[in-house]
């Protein structure tokens, strides 16, 4: 019974701070979009708005198994990895869309989203490369 107690106790001190990562969308600096809301970024992550306004075509890049990559999906995307990953193994096999570029870390993905045109990802905290930092304005 005691250690209920102060299990209790851990989880409402210190629950609210525990560390879950955050999720930043980040596109070219050429995109001239500074904020999006969750259902523009879930049909760009799901290959439905293949376009940005000026008809720029959109290059999804995306982070491989990670944490970040996971929360990414759980919150914008409504879908597992598992599930993201069959549902654009489905749009390539009908020939509705190509695979998002994946990357293994931010850095490699920060870099192609830099020097892509119309190239739009995610990652965990903001930073100072050349991309721009989209703001989500309905979450």
């Amino acid at each position: 019974m005691k250690k209920i107690y102060i299990l209790t106790w851990i989880i409402l001190v210190l629950g609210p701070f525990v560390a879950f990562p955050e999720v930043f969308i980040i596109s070219n600096p050429d995109i001239r979009i500074s904020s999006l809301n969750n259902t523009d970024v879930k049909e760009i992550f799901t290959g439905k708005k293949t376009r940005w306004e000026g008809n720029e075509k959109i290059s999804i890049a995306t982070l491989y198994n990670s944490e970040v990559h996971r929360k990414f999906l759980e919150q914008f995307v409504k879908k597992t990895p598992f599930q993201f990953k069959n549902y654009w193994r489905s749009k390539v096999f009908t020939g509705e869309g190509m695979l998002p570029k994946t990357f293994q870390n931010e850095e490699s993905l920060i870099e192609f989203v830099a020097a892509t045109r119309g190239a739009v990802g995610y990652i965990s905290a903001p930073t100072n490369k050349a991309v721009n930092i989209i703001r989500i304005v309905d979450r």
